[in-house]
């Protein structure tokens, strides 16, 4: 039991573990129908898993940012298990995600949106928001293992600029949702089994949260987050692969997709390492 108390594990093994868990009980919970769309909040579930055992379950209402990001992550997982599984598509899932995240963002915020400067950093926050529920990549026809690999690819970015920043309760459960993201993408490689649907869009929106929660309320280099946008269109370079639409080229596309996905998330990693440490502010965690 020892070893779960090391903050490597708790980022990276446990919550793999779990989401692989978390994500085989939703699909057989739901059926061969709502199942497969489901799955996918597995993500999120084991984010709040290891977040509870990590940190620990917030009082409400929340005296900190940490704890308005935990209970804005309970009530995206209503709002995504709900809606997966009354089949909720398109514009109105949508709408609803943007209710949902426009409101956890404004909530989460609130206590620094008085400074000169919020303006300023809520504009690329908002566009995520935006992207998040309005862009193509929720809804793409590529399925579930492009999409993982993009939320995986945003939350290495989000915790590793957030250990670089020394914010290690962050680092840690952006890590973890890193981590969570694997877990779901090993039960849709080499096949793809489950849909992407709202619960996964309600994924996409906690690191948007977690960006959030660095830039406003920690002295971390978040601009190094805008070095990991390329990210966000790597789902346009799949089906310019030169691989056969095959079982087995299906399989490659997605282990190339996720290497892409990665390496910018990699360079912006890097740049905040390299400006903490220039700035002497590299976290010992």
């Amino acid at each position: 039991m020892d070893a779960l108390n090391d903050p490597f594990l708790q980022s990276s093994v446990l919550p793999l573990v779990l989401a692989l868990v978390a994500v085989g009980v939703l699909r057989l919970a739901g059926g061969p129908d709502i199942g497969r769309r489901l799955a996918v909040a597995g993500i999120v579930l084991t984010f709040l898993g290891v977040f509870a055992f990590v940190v620990g379950v917030p009082a409400f209402p929340p005296p900190s940012s940490m704890g308005r990001l935990f209970w804005c992550a309970v009530a995206g997982l209503a709002v995504g298990i709900v809606a997966d599984g009354a089949g909720l598509k398109g514009a109105k899932a949508s709408v609803l995600i943007a209710a949902w995240l426009a409101g956890s963002l404004l909530w989460l915020t609130l206590p620094a949106l008085s400074s000169p400067s919020a303006a300023l950093v809520a504009v690329p926050v908002l566009a995520a928001g935006g992207w998040v529920a309005f862009g193509r990549l929720p809804a793409g026809k590529d399925g579930p293992a492009t999409s993982s690999a993009v939320l995986l690819a945003l939350s290495l970015t989000v915790g590793g600029t957030a250990l670089a920043g020394s914010s290690a309760s962050l680092a840690q459960t952006a890590l973890a949702m890193a981590a969570a993201t694997g877990g779901f993408l090993l039960w849709n490689w080499p096949v793809e089994r489950h849909a992407w649907g709202v619960s996964g869009r309600v994924a996409f929106g906690i690191p948007v949260l977690l960006a959030a929660a660095l830039a406003f309320f920690t002295q971390a280099r978040v601009e190094v987050l805008l070095l990991a946008l390329p990210v966000v269109f790597v789902d346009r370079l799949r089906a310019r692969l030169p691989v056969p639409d095959t079982a087995v080229g299906r399989a490659l596309a997605t282990a190339a997709i996720t290497v892409l996905a990665v390496v910018p998330a990699m360079i912006a990693v890097g740049t905040a390492y390299v400006l903490s440490a220039a700035g002497s502010s590299a976290s010992g965690y």
